[in-house]
């Protein structure tokens, strides 16, 4: 009896054999890990921003950088807009003005922050010190990832056939070897037309497998553990059985330096969100990364954890 994913791809039509195929390859997986580590990243702060859905503000500070908070006009409502920062300043990095983008809605209008004597009508809202978003790292990784993974599905492969790639010496003979390697990468046994018997030849192009596919495997292991580490996460990767306990404590301030640095980001947008548009907005690192709350649990004592919170 088939399963209930299996209904739904013969309800859409999708032939698993053909669809595993088009799914390994480069494109495929650099959209997968793109789209995944982006989801990642989705769920690194637990905000609070009635009536704007926080995931609405993540999106934004994640792809630009910045995110606009303004009233759009037509539900006079405050909206989280797309946009870009404009206009001439005495910082280079702080504009005076705020081009707001929304499918129903675009406006250049003044920015409000009263730190920079600006009393606009818009919060700009940074995902971190330098204003920069995360995509960029998402997309380095996501094509290191996707490099990975190919290399990996094509060392399984090729390891099936040691001998080489064979040379077709006619159409006919080349649809047969397709037909050979759609079966070979299924993991079934084919085989190859032979017309006029010129007898089937190979050329050695470097198949035999020189990494191990353990090894590969490690290796996008440590990719993945190197992403969430560049955007401050610790990994099971990181086993206390492999370390001292001075590296340890060494490590977690260093993580948390990138993510805290993003969170007082929002810390401060939200409070001028708060001061312009009488709102209660509040934000913090997800509770699910306990490691993070060792620094506040008094209960829980990480040797320079206090220096850290000191000078952070």
């Amino acid at each position: 009896m088939a399963g209930y994913l299996q209904t739904y791809l013969d309800m859409t039509g999708i032939n698993i054999a053909s669809y595993a195929r088009e799914s390994t390859t480069y494109s495929s997986f650099y959209f997968f890990w793109r789209d995944e580590l982006f989801s990642r990243c989705m769920r690194l702060f637990a905000d609070v921003t009635d009536p704007i859905e926080p995931h609405e503000i993540e999106i934004r500070l994640f792809l630009q950088g910045h995110c606009g908070i303004d009233i759009h006009p037509d539900d006079k409502q405050i909206t989280a807009f797309f946009g870009e920062p404009t206009g001439v300043f005495k910082y280079f990095d702080r504009k005076p003005k705020y081009s707001l983008r929304s499918p129903t809605y675009s406006k250049v209008v003044n920015v409000y922050n009263p730190k920079l004597g600006q009393k606009g009508s818009c919060v700009v809202i940074y995902n971190n010190t330098l204003m920069s978003p995360l995509y960029d790292l998402i997309h380095h990784y996501a094509c290191i990832l996707a490099h990975t993974e190919v290399t990996y599905i094509h060392t399984a492969v090729i390891a099936r056939t040691p001998n080489g790639i064979p040379v077709a010496a006619s159409e006919i003979q080349k649809n047969s070897f397709a037909t050979f390697f759609k079966n070979l990468f299924n993991g079934k046994f084919g085989f190859v037309t032979d017309l006029g018997q010129m007898g089937v030849e190979t050329i050695g192009a470097h198949t035999n497998v020189t990494q191990g596919v353990e090894e590969l495997w490690n290796a996008r292991e440590r990719i993945l553990a190197s992403f969430l580490s560049d955007i401050g996460i610790k990994t099971g990767v990181n086993k206390r059985s492999n370390t001292v306990d001075d590296e340890i404590n060494a490590d977690t301030p260093s993580l948390l330096v990138n993510i805290k640095d993003m969170l007082h980001a929002r810390e401060e947008g939200f409070k001028r969100v708060n001061e312009k548009f009488g709102t209660n907005w509040t934000t913090k690192i997800n509770d699910d990364l306990d490691y993070v709350n060792m620094f506040t649990d008094p209960h829980v004592r990480i040797e320079g954890a206090a220096d850290y919170e000191q000078t952070a």
